[in-house]
């Protein structure tokens, strides 16, 4: 399976922190929110100076 194939399971502590930003979020809202903020964060981690890519 492909890590893009693979189901993200949200726990209740960050979804009520969704739900208070944003109000009630469908599934197709969720979905671009959370690849959003994943897209930043691998953004960031490929800023670092220290990043070092994994051997493929």
């Amino acid at each position: 399976m492909e890590l893009k194939d693979r189901v993200t399971i949200i726990n209740k502590r960050n979804m009520n922190g969704l739900s208070q930003l944003y109000g009630k979020i469908s599934t197709d809202e969720l979905e671009l929110i959370v690849n959003r903020y994943l897209a930043i964060a691998i953004d960031e981690i490929m800023e670092d100076e220290n990043f070092t890519p994994a051997a493929m």
